[in-house]
């Protein structure tokens, strides 16, 4: 059983490798968010989604380097550690580009299209905060044995501090047939 606001992306990655090892089902009480959608709930073998919980994902890396928002980062480094623009900026891309790397391999060990944590920032969706998706498109993108409540869709979360919406892709942009995702496995 997992409850999670995500958390750091190395650390997301090693726990999803951990329950993908062990061949684990993870079941969701309350929610499942970012780190925790990205890289734990794929992993699992058999996934359960309890009635008024939700899994919600809101990006990863290869999200901020095909949008260029991996930028911002660049001044939160030089307020942090008293680098100039340029070190800043390189270390940021470095950082980017090593999380890039790892994202992509921990997905395609795991068998899904990693785009499943980005669609809905991209249009016409253009989600501004977290997006949650069916069993039917979560398993476009690789995730299956998904069981989801009756009535998924208009689970309501009022108790997070993030606004949560249900998006409906409807094969629209199935895994393959990827618009704007600037880069293609």
């Amino acid at each position: 059983m997992i409850t999670s606001s995500g958390g750091e992306v190395e650390a997301g990655i090693a726990l999803g490798r951990w329950v993908f090892g062990q061949q684990l089902d993870v079941e969701v009480p309350e929610y499942c968010l970012s780190s925790c959608a990205n890289y734990v709930f794929p992993a699992a073998v058999r996934k359960f989604i309890a009635p008024g919980a939700v899994v919600a994902w809101h990006g990863n890396y290869h999200h901020l380097k095909a949008t260029g928002l991996w930028t911002d980062d660049i001044a939160a480094r030089m307020q942090r550690h008293g680098e100039d623009a340029v070190t800043a900026r390189d270390k940021a891309r470095a950082e980017m580009e090593r999380l890039v790397q790892l994202e992509r391999a921990f997905f395609a060990d795991i068998g899904v299209d990693e785009y499943l944590c980005w669609i809905g920032k991209m249009p016409p969706y253009n989600v501004p905060n977290y997006y949650f998706l069916s069993r039917g498109d979560m398993a476009g993108f690789g995730v299956t044995q998904v069981q989801t409540p009756a009535g998924y869709e208009h689970t309501d979360v009022p108790g997070l501090d993030a606004s949560i919406e249900f998006i409906s892709l409807n094969g629209a942009l199935a895994p393959g047939k990827r618009q704007g995702s600037g880069e293609r496995r």
